[in-house]
């Protein structure tokens, strides 16, 4: 059989569609772990953040050696770098063979065989009007996973003034939930304990298609499917995050107590200009309720510092916002003008070592925040599920609490996939340390 090759930036989604382009070849190709024993190499890319976009440009000019030396490799860019460049990416890196956006990954098999023909390079870019692909189910081989992405809806109709999403994944599309609960199902089967539902958007899924259910019933209906034990689910919209999905938090076991609920800035006037739709105090509002429902519920968060025209009172505010909310987690980045989004064109920019500053800030508090959250678990037991050894230590295993915590702990074998009891007996930054106290 021919050898893939498959590098994924980015978000869990482009994860998920890497799995799915895997599938697809099953049967024609096996993956590999290098790009130079591989007959097929496709990188997933992220258009998000500059950066992200900078790996995938050095990662795919770095590839052109290797088809010097063997003009029949197949080398294409998938994701939303390639929906967004296109035929300017061919221009770029005239070694490329293919280009995929996000929603043509489906039809890699088609694009492959056009290649086999002489039919190259292709670009394809198209967006459809439905979420009905074919159903596409990974076999887990080998070592399972205990956890797995599942993609209900794609695109965003936010367009939020720095976001390039929209562009490059186009707009909102819900997935029939019968192919959702279909896939889950089979995913159970195969020992998966643990889904997590992925969109840019999951809190407006199915409002645009008729006889569809909310994002709430719905979860009520995967948290239901036989042999599944704990559900999540990302990203959600803070304008659409409504009372019955907070009610989930309370009355469904199954839905774990952590939600991702990004922010991006604490002052409205940074709010309004980012078009998020949402105020400071709406957001703190929505907090307070969640915590009502669900007082043990984890909170993580995103946060651009330095958008456009953002003052040092802006600033103070994201940081007080900080303080009050007390997220467990923050992803932080510095603000970059991404290509067709809107903010590209606003003309009060802050100059790169202040960003620089604002970010050490945002860090050091956070820091402290995340330190003091950990610290609070000493001496409470936690349900872990295992999810393998330590990446750090093979000596230990990991897994995570209901709240997304990471925690590390010796115990016997043979336990993968498991829930376990675990007291925390010490922690870092970025994980809880323990022992088993009962299998």
């Amino acid at each position: 059989m021919k050898k893939v090759f498959i590098r994924t930036f980015g978000c869990q989604m482009n994860e998920y569609d890497s799995e799915r382009m895997l599938a697809l070849l099953k049967g024609e190709y096996i993956p590999c772990q290098e790009p130079k024993e591989a007959d097929l190499i496709l990188v997933n890319t992220c258009s998000v953040r500059k950066k992200a976009e900078e790996k995938v440009y050095g990662l795919v000019g770095r590839l052109k050696h290797l088809k010097k030396v063997r003009p029949e490799l197949i080398i294409g860019v998938c994701g939303c770098v390639a929906q967004q460049e296109g035929e300017r990416l061919l221009k770029r890196l005239p070694h490329v063979d293919l280009v995929l956006g996000p929603q043509a990954v489906y039809r890699l098999r088609e694009a492959l065989a056009k290649i086999s023909r002489g039919e190259g390079p292709l670009v394809d870019i198209n967006f459809q009007k439905d979420f009905r692909q074919p159903l596409i189910f990974p076999e887990l081989d080998g070592d399972r996973p205990v956890k797995a992405f599942v993609t209900i809806m794609q695109g965003c109709d936010n367009f939020c003034a720095y976001c390039v999403v929209p562009y490059t994944r186009g707009r909102e599309v819900s997935r029939p939930p019968e192919d959702i609960l279909a896939e889950v199902e089979c995913l159970v089967k195969q020992g998966v304990r643990e889904v997590t539902l992925l969109g840019q958007n999951v809190n407006s899924y199915g409002r645009k298609e008729r006889g569809f259910p909310s994002f709430a019933e719905l979860l009520r209906e995967v948290a239901s499917i036989s042999g599944l034990w704990r559900v999540r689910f990302t990203t959600s919209h803070p304008k659409d995050l409504d009372e019955n999905l907070m009610r989930c938090f309370a009355e469904v076991p199954e839905v774990c107590e952590h939600l991702h609920l990004p922010v991006q800035a604490g002052s409205n006037r940074i709010l309004k200009r980012m078009h998020r739709r949402y105020t400071r105090e709406e957001y703190l509002s929505k907090v307070e309720k969640l915590r009502k429902f669900c007082p043990e519920i984890a909170l993580t968060t995103d946060i651009i510092v330095g958008f456009p025209g953002e003052t040092e009172e802006d600033f103070k505010e994201t940081l007080r916002l900080l303080e009050e909310v007390r997220f467990d987690e923050i992803f932080s980045f510095k603000y970059s003008d991404r290509p067709l989004a809107r903010s590209t064109n606003f003309e009060d920019k802050i100059p790169e070592e202040e960003k620089a500053r604002r970010l050490a800030k945002v860090h050091e508090i956070q820091e402290r925040i995340t330190r003091e959250i950990n610290e609070s678990y000493l001496g409470k037991v936690v349900e872990v599920l295992v999810e393998g050894k330590s990446p750090g230590n093979p000596e230990l295993w990991t897994g995570r609490t209901r709240t997304n915590h990471v925690v590390n702990f010796s115990g016997p074998e043979n336990l993968k996939g498991k829930l376990v009891h675990v007291l925390i007996e010490g922690c870092g930054l970025h994980s809880l340390r323990g022992r088993i106290t009962n299998n």
